[in-house]
């Protein structure tokens, strides 16, 4: 009986023996499989780290300070705002209390009632008041201007320095045989106005465009307009443009460009281009012929001194504000505007009783 006990004995140690092998054998191969994975692992983290250069890691480091830079810009900003939430608040309250004036005022305007018709009428009659007005300070300032023109001719006389001999303005015709150099006084300064210089430019721009504005021995006036109005058409004093008078011809507005003159102070300057054209008249052949706007009258004055010092004759005719100056264009230039007529020649006066007045002089000095 003994025995067979030793027997079962030895049969469950090779079990166990068999069992253990086996276990250690599955284990081997599970740390086998273990060491070649963390071998591919660390294989591919290395691959990785040898891929980053050294310009991606520094642009890495820049990009990174560059977020903590934002960060803290963040941060202040709303430090910032946090501060300025009570003037945020007090602002609001301002805005709202100017919200309800307007209200208010608005709820004024649409309970007041009133009248377009009536308004109308009063705007109207009023435009009527001030074009009366203007038609009499327009007025007022040609009798201003003639009576700044006689103190202009004051002059001193004698040992007492109070004493003056005052020379009036005598109106009458320019002398027999004499031209007058027009001067136009516009714009704060004084300009000499070149008329045969300034036909010639125009007709240069009319001779070149001559296919487009000229059309059945009709001159196309708007185009011609529009042509002067986009280039500029003048010399260093003038400049042109084109209008088209009632008698359905074109003319030139002369318009004195801007800083191209004399102002008052430098035409005091006795070594003025004014002063030294003065002095290349002829007496006794030309005189100065001023054309005179309100806003350059201490311009006027000052080359009518100057004229009157060389004893050259001087005569002027006054411009209101808005008026404009024009000259024709070249005597043999006969064309009439394209869709325009002049108007049917006005009927014979009836002859008078008396004798006929005589004509009015084409030239008036003072």
């Amino acid at each position: 009986m003994a025995r067979r006990r030793s027997q079962i004995g030895g049969m469950n140690l090779d079990s166990l023996m068999d069992t253990l092998t086996n276990v250690v054998g599955i284990l081997l191969i599970i740390l086998i499989f273990t060491v070649l994975s963390g071998a591919d692992a660390v294989k591919r983290i290395k691959n990785f780290v040898d891929e980053i250069s050294a310009g991606q890691l520094q642009k890495t480091q820049a990009e990174s300070a560059e977020l903590r830079k934002l960060l803290e810009q963040y941060r202040d900003q709303l430090a910032a705002l946090e501060a300025a939430t009570p003037d945020a608040s007090t602002n609001i309250d301002k805005a709202k209390q100017t919200a309800e004036q307007l209200r208010a005022e608005l709820e004024k305007l649409a309970k007041s009632q009133i009248d377009p018709a009536a308004l109308a009428a009063q705007i109207a009659e009023r435009q009527k008041r001030v074009q009366e007005l203007e038609g009499q300070l327009l007025e007022q300032q040609k009798q201003i201007a003639s009576l700044k023109a006689r103190l202009a001719d004051t002059v001193a006389s004698g040992p007492d320095k109070d004493a003056k001999i005052v020379n009036l303005p005598d109106p009458k015709d320019a002398p027999q045989g004499t031209s007058g150099i027009i001067f136009l006084c516009r714009g704060g300064q004084l300009v000499p106005l070149d008329t045969p210089g300034l036909q010639a430019k125009a007709m240069e721009i009319v001779k070149s465009a001559a296919r487009a504005v000229i059309r059945q021995d009709r001159l196309d006036c708007e185009k011609l307009t529009d042509l002067f109005e986009k280039r500029f058409v003048g010399d260093r004093y003038c400049q042109l443009k084109v209008r088209i008078g009632g008698d359905a011809r074109p003319y030139l507005a002369v318009f004195p460009r801007k800083d191209a003159g004399l102002n008052a102070l430098e035409l005091q300057k006795p070594t003025s281009l004014f002063a030294r054209g003065l002095r290349e008249m002829n007496p006794q052949k030309q005189f100065v012929d001023f054309r005179v706007w309100g806003d350059s009258f201490d311009a006027y004055l000052e080359a009518r001194n100057a004229a009157a010092r060389r004893g050259i004759l001087a005569g002027w005719i006054p411009y209101s504000a808005n008026a404009e100056y024009w000259i024709g264009f070249p005597g043999d230039f006969k064309l009439l505007c394209l869709g325009k007529e002049p108007p049917p020649p006005a009927a014979p006066a009836p002859a008078p009783g008396g004798p006929a007045k005589p004509p009015p002089p084409p030239d008036v000095v003072d």
